[in-house]
């Protein structure tokens, strides 16, 4: 389905919403790309653009939280599975030793960088507060939205 399809069913604002949940959970969709595409198409308007940012980092939380939910439980998990979670939480720890877990979570959200969807995943795994994660995440991807908004509004 196409961005126009989405819009054109849902209207801009739940559409906002609805891609930026996919996007958490499938990084083949780009809210980033989807946000820049709405902000040229709605200049020289910057009136929702404020919504947009908020509802995009809104679905981002909405999407994470199915993949935070299921890492908290995941240390029944046998096998393999386990053995990864292991894996994971042992990279994550050599990483709280220089650093705190909301602030990687927070990088990973604004920046990307340790990669967004496993910072959420450690999070859970790592019993990161739920409100904690949260706020951390709908703060860190509304900031990196409205970078990318504010950059395309101007530009356009």
């Amino acid at each position: 389905m196409s961005a126009q399809a989405i819009l054109a069913a849902l209207g801009l604002y739940a559409g906002t919403f609805a891609v930026a949940a996919v996007s958490s959970v499938f990084p083949l969709v780009a809210i980033e790309v989807f946000l820049v595409g709405a902000a040229l198409a709605l200049a020289p308007a910057v009136a929702p653009l404020p919504a947009l940012v908020l509802l995009a980092a809104a679905g981002q939380v909405a999407g994470k939280l199915p993949i935070y939910y299921a890492s908290r439980g995941a240390a029944a998990l046998p096998g393999r599975h386990r053995a990864r979670l292991e894996r994971m939480r042992a990279w994550i720890r050599r990483i709280e030793r220089r650093r705190s877990k909301t602030l990687v979570l927070a990088s990973s959200a604004v920046l990307g960088l340790p990669p967004f969807s496993l910072a959420a995943t450690a999070a859970g795994a790592l019993a990161v507060p739920l409100r904690t994660f949260c706020a951390v995440i709908f703060a860190g991807r509304a900031l990196r939205f409205a970078t990318l908004v504010a950059a395309a509004a101007l530009a356009a």
